[in-house]
């Protein structure tokens, strides 16, 4: 009887034991269906808010990628814009020098062609408020410059004559001042005459006698009478030739012409401009070698 006994209460026990299994899994399932639906509930709720925020941060994110790769272009842009101007004041340098040596060789050749004695010199000032009248040059008296020395340009031309000099610089009358004289010829027909400024950037060629053949486009040269300037060197183009103002008194002249006046009233274009030229010759005067 007493092992009878001792196996009911086992299998009570057994029972008793496997009960309380099935309570617990139950207990647990039902647990998880709690869980899972208050987290569905607050996955429901929550997820708008997070689509939300996960788009303004792409934006964010996307918007300051592209504000440092903007301001890493305009750091960029600013140093190859300085590197090109940088270049553009090199090669500026580059050509100007380039045309320095241009204008030095010129004059080394024309030092060569000229018998006349000359000195090279650079131009250090300009008057500005009359730009057509005088300019100075680096060269003085202690460099063998003189009162009365003629001036040409690095061509050639007549550009004017030295009318004060010091032991360093010389200031130099232009040939377009009024004040300024040069004596002068027309390479075609030798018509003599004056060329002087006519206080702009043209010049005026007198004293020619109304019978002499001048034209539009004829040479004007110096012719020596001056000097100043040996002859042949080039000064200007003649522009225009007109009439000159009648001499009151003076008798008419049927046969070769009708009017009485005794001069041509002529324009002459300059073949250089004086407000351009940075390198000239200083010619000895013509005096001091007569």
């Amino acid at each position: 009887m007493k092992t009878i006994g001792r196996q009911a209460s086992s299998l009570i026990l057994l029972i008793g034991l496997l009960f309380g299994f099935f309570v617990m899994i139950s207990y647990q399932a039902n647990r998880a269906k709690t869980a899972n639906a208050v987290e569905g509930a607050i996955q429901t709720v929550a997820s708008p808010a997070h689509r939300l925020i996960s788009e303004l941060w792409t934006r964010v994110s996307s918007g300051w990628s592209g504000y440092v790769a903007l301001t890493n272009q305009a750091v960029t842009t600013d140093a190859l814009q300085q590197r090109v101007t940088y270049l553009e004041r090199r090669i500026m340098t580059l050509e100007e020098t380039s045309r320095e040596n241009i204008r030095l060789k010129e004059l080394l050749n024309l030092q060569d062609r000229i018998a006349t004695p000359s000195i090279a010199s650079q131009i250090i000032g300009r008057d500005m408020a009359h730009g057509y009248e005088t300019f100075t040059v680096n060269r003085g008296s202690r460099d063998g410059v003189e009162i009365g020395s003629g001036v040409i340009s690095t061509t050639g031309i007549v550009v004017g004559q030295v009318i004060q000099v010091s032991p360093w610089t010389a200031m130099v009358q232009l040939v377009t001042n009024p004040r300024n004289a040069v004596g002068a010829k027309i390479v075609r027909t030798l018509a003599h005459g004056v060329v002087h400024g006519a206080g702009d950037a043209t010049l005026k060629l007198d004293y020619v006698t109304s019978l002499a053949d001048v034209k539009g486009g004829d040479i004007v040269v110096t012719s020596g009478d001056d000097g100043i300037y040996p002859a042949g060197f080039e000064i200007g183009r003649v522009l225009r030739v007109t009439e000159g103002a009648p001499v009151p008194g003076l008798p008419q002249l049927p046969v070769v012409r009708a009017e009485t006046a005794l001069f041509l009233n002529i324009d002459v274009d300059p073949l250089t401009n004086v407000l351009q030229i940075g390198q000239v010759l200083l010619l000895s005067p013509q005096m001091d070698r007569e």
